[in-house]
């Protein structure tokens, strides 16, 4: 069997794209995540109540009050970035936040008549 050269690169760019890690913390929290068949969703989740049209500022602040144990609160915030991301079919508001604790990603939903759900977890900013 003969292999053409364009075969043969084909092959070895998919390889190298497969294996290539990206450098942005929010991509590294999905890929992690989705490897988790699921379990991700289990555990604490705090909601706070805010309407759908709530800003992500607002969403994210009132995370942080409940979230953080009241001797250890986030004392200043800034967002860096903001985008809906995809989780085995579950869409959030993934928010990476520069905190007194250090870089983090808040991962936020509405419920319905709940209000907001949000899960924070450490930024990998290691790429």
């Amino acid at each position: 069997m003969r292999h053409t050269p364009f075969a043969l690169f084909s092959v070895i760019a998919a390889f190298l794209v497969g294996c290539a890690t990206s450098t942005d913390p929010i991509d590294r929290l999905v890929a992690n995540l989705s490897s988790t068949y699921g379990l991700w969703l289990n555990g604490f989740a705090p909601y706070v109540d805010l309407p759908s049209t709530a800003s992500t500022e607002e969403v994210v602040s009132s995370i942080f009050q409940t979230s953080y144990h009241k001797q250890s609160p986030v004392m200043s915030h800034k967002i860096m970035k903001v985008r809906i991301v995809g989780i085995q079919g579950e869409r959030r508001t993934a928010v990476l936040v520069d905190t007194n604790f250090g870089m983090k990603i808040v991962l936020l939903h509405y419920e319905g008549r709940l209000g907001w759900s949000g899960r924070i977890y450490d930024a990998d900013t290691s790429g």
